[in-house]
């Protein structure tokens, strides 16, 4: 079997308003699609980087760069592959964007490999469960807002979410508080302040959430070099005891080394489709295990697409310390139409599939309807 083609191109729906993730405001709901052809007719399905908004960047490294290098090779040689792109990379990033776009390549490898061995991939990978417990994660909003969804969230059967926090600490504390109030004890809260504070400020509002009986807080110190991301996280995990989450950002295994000596986080979040695709996020969960620490794949609500989604599902379950997996609040064009059978989350857990690859297939007509073809997008297709 030999690749015939890889090619990137955007899905999503305009929003009618703007969702917030911290730092990050998306005014469309979608991703950045890959998808890996061969001569005998098995095709892989991947997602690239955070959101469809990146396109221009990630798209032409996969259609005009990486992609055509893999053309007449063997898909199912994905560490080689792999290995190869990284290589690739070397002169112009090596870890950076083009890290999305190797990520969304070998996520549909993995997808194509299923496919091919009539296997889902969560058994390839060396399966560990079948199912996870999923937390709802909603946007940054007004409080009566996220209170509200909170309460909806618990009664659709989810027993654990995660809240965005800031730029106000004050009014961050207080919306957790409230969201506590509203949902009771004895469901999981885990709070995001998406790198809103200084490391004083992070203190304060560690405390306060501990003991509010938060679960873990999220990359709260704002960070502009790896070096200082790594001190002053670590600064502040020697001062409390609430668990302390992050490494959503980080660009393959090797930028996890001094994070882990350190021990700086409790629970490390490498996304599938920037780390280095399902691969990386793999090592970066076993390597995570040898440190007794957890694995929490981060992935992105402001895609959508859903297939982000059963690539971090198929990983967690094939890794004994990933305990939970983030589910999108607001679905998108994955549970719009875009896919025939997307994930759901079934009493506070997500469940996988008994078939081929990641479980996904676009349905009838989608791509058409819903490849954004706008001129942003279009100059770098």
């Amino acid at each position: 079997m030999k690749i015939t083609e890889v090619k990137a191109f955007p899905v999503g729906v305009p929003l009618d308003e703007p969702l917030r993730w911290g730092a990050m405001e998306v005014n469309v709901k979608g991703g950045i699609i890959v998808r890996v052809k061969t001569d005998e007719g098995i095709e892989g399905i991947g997602e690239a980087g955070f959101s469809a908004e990146y396109f221009p960047t990630v798209g032409p490294i996969i259609n005009h760069q990486l992609g055509p290098m893999l053309i007449g090779r063997d898909p199912l040689d994905i560490a080689a592959i792999w290995q190869d792109m990284l290589n690739a990379t070397h002169m112009w990033g090596r870890r950076g964007i083009e890290t999305y776009a190797l990520s969304g390549i070998d996520i549909a490898l993995w997808d194509l490999l299923g496919k091919a061995s009539n296997q889902p991939v969560y058994r390839l990978l060396g399966a560990s469960k079948s199912k996870v417990k999923a937390y709802y994660a909603p946007s940054l909003k007004p409080t009566e807002e996220i209170v509200e969804e909170s309460i909806a969230a618990v009664e659709q059967g989810f027993f654990a979410m995660k809240l965005r926090n800031g730029p106000s600490l004050s009014k961050g504390v207080d919306m957790v508080a409230r969201v506590r109030d509203a949902v009771g004890p004895d469901i999981d809260i885990m709070v995001d302040a998406n790198m809103a504070f200084d490391r004083r400020e992070a203190l304060t509002l560690a405390t306060e959430l501990e003991q509010l009986g938060v679960s873990w807080l999220e990359e709260p110190i704002l960070s502009r070099s790896l070096t200082q991301y790594i001190d002053d996280h670590s600064w502040l995990s020697d001062r409390v005891s609430l668990k302390l989450a992050g490494g959503e950002s980080l660009l393959t295994r090797y930028e996890y080394l001094d994070l882990l000596r350190k021990r700086t986080f409790d629970v490390l979040q490498p996304d599938c489709t920037s780390v280095g695709g399902i691969s990386e996020c793999k090592r970066v969960a076993d390597m995570a295990s040898s440190w007794n620490l957890l694995c929490v794949p981060h992935i992105a609500c402001c895609s959508g697409t859903g297939v982000a989604l059963a690539a971090g599902l198929h990983t967690i379950l094939s890794c004994e310390n990933a305990p939970m997996i983030e589910f999108d609040a607001y679905g998108g064009p994955g549970w719009d139409g875009l896919l025939e059978q997307p994930l759901t989350a079934t009493g506070g857990y997500v469940e996988a599939r008994e078939v081929p690859g990641l479980g996904i297939d676009f349905a009838d007509g989608a791509l058409e309807k819903y490849t954004l073809t706008d001129s942003r997008f279009a100059a770098a297709a």
